[in-house]
């Protein structure tokens, strides 16, 4: 007996979107069975190739995000900031901490 396809996760020899089936590539979301078929895919079809590429990247960008930087520069960025916001005039200063990112 077959297993029955999910209805959420179409065929991605029959629907090309680059973006979703690289995305499911990198992630290890795409079915075993078509993984070979994709990895022969990629050496044929450039759009695939260059979003596996930039999943790729997205991926380990990320991952070095969630790193903290060393505490020598951590120490260093925060003694900076203290030291310019110390120097600037009081005004300057009251100002600077009211802002709000957006």
């Amino acid at each position: 007996m077959r297993a029955r396809r999910r209805e959420d996760t179409p065929d991605i020899r029959v629907v090309h979107d680059p973006e979703r089936n690289a995305s499911l590539y990198v992630t290890g979301e795409l079915p075993h069975r078509l993984v070979r078929w994709f990895e022969r895919h990629l050496l044929e079809c450039e759009d695939c190739w260059q979003e596996v590429w930039l999943a790729r990247r997205g991926r380990l960008i990320a991952e070095h995000a969630r790193e903290l930087p060393p505490a020598r520069l951590r120490d260093a960025v925060r003694g900076a900031v203290q030291l310019e916001a110390s120097s600037a005039p009081t005004s300057e200063r009251r100002a600077w901490f009211r802002r709000r990112p957006t």
